[in-house]
């Protein structure tokens, strides 16, 4: 399986932030697929995961990255010690996401930046994962957590990229593995052909991921521009 070949995510993440010379935090790091890519430009990188198992492999793949099993909920940084804060994908899977953004804005610089990457609900992949464990409360805690936060939006956008499969044995095996289910669990076998259709005899088969960044930055009390963005960016 390929994951966003034309590296779509990480060229609308270089367009919100530049990452030269930034201390970043990455929070929900897992195999470090997004966290190798950060490296590159980043000037130190610290990332974290609950999943100890997902630390360790990354850092056997990823070199010059503090990765540390952590949560978001709780951050042991000091304040403001970050230029830039960023969730991959993340924040929907936190038990109380008022607490990570509060967390977030703790750690930031008072000029810094927040990036939060989340699935779009309508979203193929996302559509594929509800077969198996519906997130759609946490996707909603999450953005109604967004809207209710310390910081106001500069800038939203929902983009998409491309997960491809060899073939429809793949796309298979790929989720029962990820989620822990049986393959002779015929009736999410046929949700799926259900949803994808005709595609399931193409080779490869591309089933499209539709995820929405939102850049922020904290609020300053009686500042005018917080005020003002806070209005216009609510969801």
């Amino acid at each position: 399986m390929e994951l966003d070949r034309e590296n779509v995510e990480i060229g609308i993440i270089r367009r919100c932030t530049p990452l030269e010379g930034k201390r970043v935090l990455e929070v929900g790091c897992g195999d470090g697929r997004v966290t190798a890519l950060l490296s590159e430009e980043a000037g130190d990188l610290v990332a974290i995961d609950p999943d100890g198992q997902s630390i360790v492999e990354a850092r056997e793949h990823i070199k010059g990255v503090d990765f540390r099993v952590g949560s978001g909920e709780t951050l042991e940084f000091d304040n403001e010690s970050f230029d830039l804060v960023m969730f991959t994908m993340s924040l929907h899977h936190h038990r109380d996401c008022e607490k990570a953004l509060r967390e977030a804005h703790r750690v930031l610089k008072r000029e810094g930046q927040l990036i939060l990457l989340e699935p779009a609900l309508d979203g193929e992949i996302q559509r594929l994962f509800h077969l198996f464990t519906d997130e759609t409360e946490g996707i909603e805690g999450a953005l109604d957590a967004i809207n209710d936060s310390q910081f106001y939006i500069e800038h939203c956008e929902t983009f998409t990229k491309n997960w491809v499969f060899e073939d429809s044995e793949e796309l298979y095996e790929y989720h029962f593995e990820h989620y822990g289910d049986s393959r002779s669990n015929g009736s999410i076998i046929g949700s799926i052909n259900e949803l994808l259709g005709e595609r399931m005899d193409e080779r490869p088969i591309v089933v499209r991921d539709k995820i929405t960044i939102f850049s922020m930055r904290k609020k300053i009390e009686g500042g005018k521009n917080g005020e003002e963005n806070t209005e216009d960016e609510t969801l």
